[in-house]
Order: C-alpha cells, then structure tokens, then sequence
C-alpha cells in the first residue's frame, strides 16, 4: 500500500479559505486503533465549527477534515476489539485524525459493525445525528420531561428526534423558522411545530410546552432565542444547549434562573458518551442498529468527490435542511 493519499487538509482555522486538497501521509495506528478504507465521509455543523477554530478541541495543523464517515477495516492494532473489526464494514468517528481522506484511523471503541442492510451513505451518517437523538430522549427521560422542545427542528437531528419521540411516546415540540420546515416536519408525521418568525411565537411555544409538560428543551442556535424558549418552558426546566448555529453569545432572562428554578446546561455528545458506562454504551448500540436503515432515515440530498470540498460545504451550508452532503473518496 501506497503510504501518501490526497486528502482535504485544513492548512489554517479560518472556514473553507483555510482548506486545500494536498498530499498527507495514510496514518500509523496503535493497539487500540484501526485503519479504515473510507467509502462516504459526511459534513456536519460541527465540521463548519471546527474548520473555524471554534470546536472543543483543534488538532495540530496541517489536518485532515471531517469526522465522521463509513469505510472497511483494512487493519488493527492488537487489542482484542480492534482485531474483531479487521475485515469490517463499519460507522465511525475520527476526532483525532479526520474523516475527509481516502484512509483514516479511528478508535475501535468509535466503531461500529453495520448490518448489511444498512448503505454506505446512512453508515456515513451514523454517528453524530442518531447518537445524539437517542441520547436526547434518555436525558428527557432521566428528568421525567413528558415532551421535548427541539430548535433547529427540520435539521436532520431535529427530524431524527420526531422519529425516536413517537417510538417512546414522547411527543417532540419542533421550533422552526420557516413555513417549508413545518411542512417538511408534518410530511414525516411531525404534529408539534412552533415557527419562530411568528407574531406570537412566544405564546405559542408557552401554551406547547405547558400543555404537553415539557420540561426538557435541546437548543442548536443559541443566541436570542434561547432565552425566549427558556421563558416559555415551565418552572425547573432545563436547556442544554449543544449547537451555535446563531452565534456564541446565548442571552437569557435571569428571572428565569432566580425566580423560575430553571436551568441552561451544555450538551457535548463527545463528552456525554465518556460519563456512560460500557453496558450503556453497548444498549445504545443496539438501539442504533435496530433504528437507522429502517424506520429511521437521514435524507441525503447530494454527494461529492473530496476534491470538490469547498463546493459541498457551499452546498451544505446553502440549505441544511434539505439533507446531508457526503464527501466520496474518487
């Protein structure tokens, strides 16, 4: 095997300006590693985030982009759970090396075996999205929340999460910004949505959320409407913000804290699966796999080469709720 691949490579954090497609070298793993053959890598919100320097964690520069994707098991280290997965298809997530390259290596605790009837393109998109709306709905269920308000409710996380909720009779109360999004969310059986560009958006939600008894809200914007969905959930709720997509700055109402006993919290998906145990994690596994391929989709809306990566981002970014956009290594 060749040992230099052409890979997207962030040459600096400063968005896609910063990237190029270049010569890096195919990665060395250690024991509890693999190396994977990637078929289909994804693009995600918190790519955009990372190619800005603004993500939880940066890697040395120059880097592979990307983190999460779909691919075969080409070797392993020696540990035990490495070794079980040479030779297998398999989701993954790569924080430490990236995802946007024709090989990548992966923790084999970041890995999963896919079953065959799950394509390349729904393994590529495995990870984040699903994971993140499964452990959604244990969070809710942790608070003994009857429902769960959800912004950015037409991304695929938010149409992920309608799905899960009437799998375990939660009902999703679905904050979107634009008429197309309520109809995209009802097409999927969505019956809960609340647009923000509404006149009387905040009565709206508070009736919803008071209503169904939602106590427990997942924010992916931030900024002003965090507080405004805050003030509209009921005394002792609790939002855990885990996206920026309106910026860094989260404005809120401090009565609310004081007077309200509510709460803001972040949620990290990368920090939430380190505080579970290993039988959890293995439970989540399953739920995944018995889930995604079948009654739960994400919808993919166009793939590209990995040398036409600033043109997916452009694409990406244009429309985010019109599906995921995969990067392929041809």
């Amino acid at each position: 095997m060749t040992k230099i691949m052409n890979a997207v490579m962030i040459k600096e954090y400063g968005g896609i300006s910063g990237i190029e497609f270049g010569e890096t070298a195919i990665p060395d793993i250690n024991s509890g590693e693999v190396l994977i053959k990637v078929h289909a890598a994804s693009i995600n919100p918190a790519d955009l985030l990372f190619l800005h320097g603004q993500y939880g964690m940066q890697r040395e520069l120059p880097s592979v982009g990307g983190m999460e994707g779909c691919g075969t098991v080409v070797a392993t280290g020696n540990s035990l759970v490495a070794r079980m997965l040479k030779g297998k298809r398999v989701a993954f997530v790569s924080e430490v090396f990236g995802s946007w390259a024709p090989y990548t290596k992966a923790s084999a605790m970041t890995c999963m075996m896919l079953p065959d009837h799950v394509s390349d393109e729904q393994g590529a998109v495995f990870f984040v999205n699903p994971a993140s709306a499964m452990a959604m709905v244990k969070i809710a269920k942790q608070h003994k929340s009857k429902a769960i308000v959800q912004t950015a409710g037409a991304s695929a996380l938010g149409r992920i999460l309608v799905k899960l909720g009437q799998e375990h009779g939660i009902p999703v109360i679905s904050v979107v910004r634009k008429e197309e999004q309520e109809l995209l969310l009802r097409e999927i059986g969505g019956m809960h949505i609340v647009n923000s560009s509404s006149a009387t958006f905040a009565e709206d939600l508070k009736h919803k959320t008071h209503e169904l008894g939602a106590t427990v809200c997942f924010d992916a914007v931030g900024g002003d409407l965090t507080g405004l969905v805050l003030s509209a959930l009921p005394d002792g709720a609790t939002i855990f913000q885990y996206g920026l997509l309106g910026g860094k700055t989260t404005t809120i109402n401090a009565d609310d804290l004081v007077f309200r006993r509510k709460r803001i919290a972040g949620f990290w998906a990368s920090d939430w699966v380190k505080t579970q145990s290993i039988f959890e994690l293995l439970s989540l596994q399953g739920s995944m796999k018995k889930s995604i391929g079948s009654h739960i989709q994400t919808e993919i809306s166009q793939n590209f080469p990995m040398s036409q990566t600033v043109d997916a981002i452009q694409q990406y970014t244009a429309n985010m709720t019109s599906g995921k956009v995969l990067l392929l290594p041809v």
